[in-house]
């Protein structure tokens, strides 16, 4: 059992140097868990005291990871905040029920079965799962149905195995009792499924949520291991001799803590992760296994082990046929839309993996008010971290799919990750809105209006959070269905921007036919204002005429200061470019508005009134 201490330990320090945890919570965790589990081994005060200690002891263990899970959910929001509320229930539950089975244990000396205290620790699986589920939705559909499937067939792959090892011994243990079996297996089968749920999306999660699920999954492994040790000396009645078990409890409950502090402190820019070859063939490892152990049971007679080996094909041919029946669709798309498709088909793939596996990051260029020299706004900008490549724009692969191959789900992402880093900027008292350019193949989606609507409240995020810009030179050809999803949109409070104005050929006409509230004049005008009178000219009277119908002009590209002095001559309030700022990572955009707050003491006026610019 040391060996698995120092592991622990060496575990814990690791995140804490990482940032994830604080060093002085993770320095008095090691102390106390390690202290824990010693007096369980060393026994020492004899068997009454060892009875206390395991009893009264997981009790506050639980506790503490209800207090950090619901910390977590104090700081979070949306769906974040509803998946931790649900984790702190179920701990609390766990607790709750540990507290019960105290008293029974060392009061009345007898424990009812079924019990409130059985309740109590059933309710600490339906809180973590509930959170693993809520958790799984950041993530693409795709992506979900993948760590699902990929779930299903591990977990029915251990199952088999761990019914042939041990499983069947705790069943035959409990006769024909129908409510024993339950209890005897309801355990170890949902502890396998949220272990590997809870692993499946740390491994394709992205770089910055990937600390607290290591951790929550670590945490599930411990807590699992008690489980099942649990209910086979349960079973053969060897429990009264093995208090020691209940260090796996002890671990899990503060690894779970851990995973709520981390989570709560959680770095908000994805560092552009990509699928990894274990995040590939994890699913299927655990299949030979399975197949060798279950191969002897089988061809002695078929029990339930028949009904886990066919869960485990149906879902692998399943999982099959939806990836090939994909591929066959984005490589119908990507002929359809590219002169070379033996060149475009890979990149085409490796895009869709990293859609689906959180590899896409945002950058975000901080708008200001030209007379506070306040940050009003950010615009996100979509980055793809290629690993042969680079750092590719938007330019470089979004002709690989302008024909609606992936344009949804690289719409869906988009809108995640600036949403997601919105709420943390929310949290933290920047009540900035932050403007997503809709590609423009989906702008008149009827489905996209519902599902921004459905991302904000979901995130507990107020419409006027998000501002969808849509490119004035990329508009589609249906004007009437743009017209009536851009006016959906407005109605439940989200703005629209008209970006790159002045690049295409209709400017003026989609000005008097879209309904927006900003214009954002093209960089090439901006950039000319000084040397170029006609540009200067067109600038001045777009701004004056913005005014005049009620919108806010924002000037991009700006990248000195003569630029901005003329800009404020012509009555723009709004501005974003190099001489400001570079476009940002989404922590460094924290920081950066940090650094505002702390030098303006009228910060909260100042925000407002930025705001209402808008």
């Amino acid at each position: 059992m040391w060996p698995v201490l120092l592991g622990f330990s060496r575990f814990l320090e690791l995140l804490s140097s990482s940032g994830a945890v604080p060093p002085g919570v993770a320095a008095g965790a090691v102390i106390v868990g390690a202290g824990y589990g010693a007096w369980l081994i060393g026994g020492w005060g004899g068997p009454p005291v060892i009875r206390v200690l395991d009893d009264v002891g997981l009790a506050f263990f639980a506790l503490g990871a209800a207090f950090c899970a619901g910390r977590a959910a104090f700081v979070l929001r949306g769906r974040d905040r509803a998946a931790w509320v649900f984790l702190a229930t179920g701990t609390a539950g766990w607790a709750a029920g540990e507290a019960m089975w105290s008293y029974y244990d060392l009061v009345a000396g007898t424990a009812p079965f079924p019990s409130w205290a059985d309740a109590g620790y059933l309710s600490f699986l339906v809180g973590a799962g509930l959170c693993l589920i809520l958790l799984l939705t950041a993530s693409p559909a795709g992506t979900q149905l993948r760590v699902l499937l990929d779930g299903l067939i591990v977990a029915a792959a251990i199952f088999g195995a761990a019914w042939v090892t041990w499983l069947e011994t705790v069943y035959a243990a409990q006769g024909h009792d129908v409510v024993s079996v339950a209890f005897a297996l309801v355990y170890p089968v949902v502890d396998i499924a949220l272990i590997t749920v809870a692993a499946l999306m740390c491994l394709r999660a992205a770089a910055s949520r990937r600390p607290y699920l290591a951790l929550m999954t670590a945490g599930l492994v411990a807590i699992a291991a008690s489980d099942t040790a649990f209910g086979y000396l349960t079973a053969t009645d060897g429990y009264n001799d093995h208090h020691d078990i209940a260090i796996g409890w002890a671990w899990g409950f503060s690894l779970l803590a851990f995973a709520a502090l981390a989570a709560a402190r959680e770095s908000s820019v994805p560092a552009g992760s990509q699928t990894t070859v274990v995040s590939r063939w994890l699913p299927y490892v655990p299949v030979p296994l399975s197949a060798v152990l279950c191969t002897p049971v089988l061809i002695a007679g078929l029990g339930p082990v028949f009904v886990a080996v066919a869960v485990i094909v149906a879902a692998v041919v399943i999982r099959q046929f939806l990836i090939l029946g994909e591929n066959r669709r984005l490589r119908a798309g990507a002929a359809a839309a590219a002169p070379a498709p033996v060149a475009v088909s890979p990149m085409l793939d490796e895009l869709r993996d990293a859609i689906d596996h959180s590899g896409l990051r945002m950058l975000y260029q901080p708008q200001f008010d030209l007379h506070t020299r306040r940050i009003v706004g950010v615009e996100a900008l979509i980055r793809w971290p290629h690993p042969c490549r680079g750092i590719l724009g938007p330019d470089q692969f979004l002709p690989l799919v302008n024909q609606r191959v992936l344009m949804r789900a690289l719409t869906d992402a988009v809108l995640d990750l600036a949403l997601d880093d919105a709420v943390r900027w929310y949290a933290e008292g920047f009540r900035i809105p932050v403007g997503v350019n809709v590609f423009a193949p989906t702008i008149s989606d009827p489905e996209l209006g519902p599902a921004i609507t459905a991302g904000l409240q979901r995130r507990g995020l107020p419409p006027e959070a998000l501002i969808v810009e849509i490119t004035e030179d990329r508009l589609p050809a249906d004007m009437s269905g743009t017209r009536s999803a851009l006016e959906a949109l407005r109605d439940s409070g989200v703005r629209v921007a008209l970006d790159d104005f002045g690049s295409g050929y209709s400017a003026l006409g989609h000005l008097r036919d879209l309904p927006v509230d900003q214009v954002k004049l093209d960089r090439e005008f901006i950039a000319q204002i000084l040397t170029h009178p006609t540009s200067a000219t067109i600038v001045r009277t777009v701004i004056g005429m913005a005014h005049a119908l009620g919108l806010t002009p924002v000037a991009e590209g700006v990248e000195n200061a003569e630029v901005v002095d003329r800009l404020r001559e012509y009555g723009c309030r709004v501005a974003q470019g190099f001489y400001f700022s570079r476009p940002l990572p989404a922590a460094q955009m924290s920081e950066l508005l940090e650094t505002q707050r702390r030098t303006h003491a009228a910060t909260p006026a100042l925000l407002t009134r930025g705001h209402q610019t808008q």
